[in-house]
């Protein structure tokens, strides 16, 4: 199989990602009490994406892992994680001051397990199936420039519908920019993975876990 889209085969390609990433999405968010919860439907996804990019010849390997773009690249991720974290830890104190920093602080042990945990539950998935697969598959659809960063951050935004509150879509599409671009630039699936982990950690650490069950209580689940 060959991820080239010629003129005949476009519409099904868009049509094919418009499912994938808009209407599956939607379908989990609105699904009763949980019927289709999105860690599962996640995975799901992303290990059929796997199965599919194992397959493809003409993948370029170091976007699902690139282990080599680790050492050049973590200076600068560490950098401007300097300069975003407080950002985050900013926006974090404006719209949840009763619950800043309490994760740590009530419930270390589960804060601990998540710091683990998160990386490998959710991080990981979502990098196969956000950034390795959605730049294979659809890059001759959107490109390789700015138009494929905006396309790529929407859609990794739109996948956070499933929380039901609007802040962790709009963190995430800034997340998506900074995320793809680094793997764009530095060509490493494993140090976007790495970079994805210290802000996701940073959000639950800061209290930001609480738009998970928040989020459910106003959808009714």
């Amino acid at each position: 199989m060959t991820s080239v889209v010629t003129h005949t085969t476009m519409p099904r390609r868009l049509a094919e990602f418009i499912v994938l990433f808009w209407f599956i999405p939607l379908a989990v968010a609105a699904a009763p009490t949980r019927s289709l919860p999105p860690i599962p439907v996640l995975w799901l996804c992303a290990i059929a994406a796997l199965v599919f990019l194992r397959r493809q010849p003409d993948l370029d390997r170091s976007l699902l892992w690139g282990v080599g773009g680790v050492r050049s690249g973590l200076p600068g991720v560490l950098a401007r994680f300097m300069v975003l974290g407080p950002a985050l830890a900013f926006f974090a104190w404006v719209m949840e001051p009763e619950w800043f920093l309490s994760f740590p602080r009530e419930r270390t042990g589960m804060w601990v397990a998540v710091m683990i945990l998160y990386p490998l539950a959710s991080v990981v998935p979502q990098g196969v199936l956000y950034r390795t697969f959605l730049h294979h598959r659809y890059r001759d659809l959107f490109g390789d420039g700015p138009w494929f960063v905006l396309i790529a951050a929407t859609t990794f935004a739109f996948g956070h519908v499933v929380m039901h509150r609007w802040e962790p879509v709009l963190i995430t599409f800034i997340g998506g920019v900074v995320f793809t671009t680094t793997l764009l630039r530095r060509r490493s699936g494993l140090l976007v993975d790495i970079e994805h982990a210290i802000y996701g950690d940073l959000a639950f650490t800061l209290g930001l876990g609480v738009w998970l069950y928040t989020g459910a209580a106003r959808a009714g689940l």
